[in-house]
């Protein structure tokens, strides 16, 4: 194989442009992620030595079409890699459009959530070339090898869809990356990392890095989406987790880590042991996390608090026991009363989510989750509206029942948690709307919510964080009245 760098070979993988509507709460925060799987798959590529690759992350950037534009005229790719979420594939599809216009014999890839669930729907568009299946660390890299070499053959390279004389085709969908310990670090070097972080309230101390340390989920909740990293658990050993810490606080100053995984603490033996090594390195670092109310306890919250845990995020979702038994979520009111309670009384921060507008909603359970979020008092609470993605048994149960107020690309640029997708007996769009405007005035107007976050006050960057979120809050509020 031939190792020297491909000067005729550049590769962009790119955010498409894009902005949260003004309805969601977000739009105005100011929360920006990296996108931690490009930079995943950047690394590898680099890795083979073979290509000039560059990530654009046009929506952190706030670029606009033209920008994107002009920014492919500059590097000149080959290939375009584009990810794209349900929430982002309108916009993934108007860059696709772009790049096909402004460089006609570049070749366009589609990867991430929606591609892997929807492949076909988007193949089938002129400005789509390929599209990856999930995980893309092993079939964009085998891509690039075939396009290189100026194969037409595409057959054998693990879950890739592709087109031939206009015929739609679709290998065998590629096992999961099983030893994440072989991944290379996200390639963040080509970020603009100064930019990212997340929304007021979500974070302690900056600068932050957000860090992915295990894939795959085991649970079942209906309104999550595991097509890409799928139910097989897959870890990082501790000892790479602190690898990757040390190399961040090093290379770029990083004071807390944010772990993106979507239950921390799945394995407790990892946890803990990833607690250890952190007091053992004596690291001047806080992180945050998100987990569910029944993967940790009284022990487990301690030594989290002891190695520098700032706020955890818990999805409560709903106050009914139906709707939690219907989702499959899997816990209990009570136990999530007692590790909210107990997580804030070790002094971490509480954060709590609830979803309004599920089948089955009714006023009354509306009102039981948010005198549910009320009781509990988290630091802070986020209300979403519920939201059918394709590729969940929530999209599925809504579609089959005739529940989808919108579906398609009509339906997809509104999958952003702050939209009415469902129909409900009983309970008009208008009102569901209004209820969850209600349940964030409610939440966070209130006197003792004010006074209690003035009390927590220790420091001017507590003065600063607090003053950026009232703003942050203010103009959601203006600009969604």
């Amino acid at each position: 194989m031939n190792n020297k760098v491909n000067e005729n070979m550049n590769i962009i993988l790119a955010n498409p442009p894009w902005k949260l509507a003004q309805e969601n709460v977000y739009s105005q925060t100011g929360a920006i992620y990296p996108p931690l799987g490009l930079a995943s798959i950047a690394a590898v590529i680099r890795q083979t030595g073979r290509f000039q690759v560059t990530i654009l992350d046009a929506w952190g950037l706030g670029m606009g079409m033209e920008q994107f534009r002009e920014e492919l005229l500059k590097v000149r790719p080959a290939v375009l890699g584009l990810s794209a979420y349900t929430t982002t594939v309108v916009q993934a599809l108007a860059a696709a459009a772009e790049a096909k216009k402004a460089l006609p014999g570049i070749r366009v890839v589609l990867g991430g959530p929606h591609p892997s669930v929807r492949p076909e729907e988007l193949i089938s568009k002129d400005s789509v070339d390929f599209v990856v299946r999930g995980e893309g660390e092993i079939t964009l890299p085998l891509l690039l090898d075939r396009i290189e070499e100026g194969s037409e053959d595409y057959d054998g390279i693990p879950g890739l869809t592709y087109k031939v004389a206009g015929e739609i085709r679709q290998n065998p969908s590629q096992s999961f990356v099983q030893d994440l310990n072989s991944l290379p670090w996200p390639s963040r070097d080509d970020l603009p990392m100064h930019i990212y972080r997340p929304s007021s309230g979500a974070y302690t101390r900056l600068p932050i890095a957000s860090m992915i340390t295990s894939r795959g989920c085991p649970f079942k909740c209906t309104f999550c989406s595991r097509t890409v990293f799928g139910n097989t658990v897959r870890f990082q050993s501790p000892a790479k987790v602190l690898d990757e810490i040390e190399y961040l606080i090093d290379r770029f100053g990083i004071k807390e880590i944010y772990f993106a995984d979507d239950c921390f603490t799945l394995s407790r033996e990892r946890t803990e042991e990833i607690c250890d090594l952190i007091l053992e390195r004596e690291l001047d670092l806080t992180w945050i996390c998100s987990t569910r109310v029944n993967l940790v306890d009284e022990k487990l919250l301690r030594k989290m608090k002891q190695a520098g845990c700032a706020s955890i995020a818990y999805g409560i979702e709903t106050a009914d026991s139906e709707q939690l038994k219907n989702m499959k979520k899997g816990i209990t009111l009570d136990n999530a009363k007692e590790i909210v309670a107990l997580t804030m009384k070790m002094g971490m921060e509480a954060r709590t989510s609830y979803i309004f507008g599920l089948p089955g909603e009714t006023r009354d359970s509306l009102e039981r989750t948010l005198a549910l979020a009320l009781e509990i008092n988290s630091d802070f609470a986020i209300f979403n509206l519920a939201t059918p993605r394709p590729g969940t048994e929530l999209y599925n149960e809504a579609k089959e029942k005739g529940l989808l107020i919108a579906d398609g690309f009509e339906l997809y640029p509104l999958t952003d948690s702050a939209h009415c997708l469902i129909r409900l007996e009983g309970i008009t769009p208008d009102e569901l709307k209004s209820f969850y405007d209600r349940a964030y005035r409610t939440y966070y107007l209130r006197p003792s919510y004010i006074f209690s976050r003035l009390m927590k006050i220790r420091s001017w960057s507590d003065v600063q964080l607090h003053w950026r979120g009232l703003k942050e809050y203010a103009s959601w509020r203006i600009s969604e009245h």
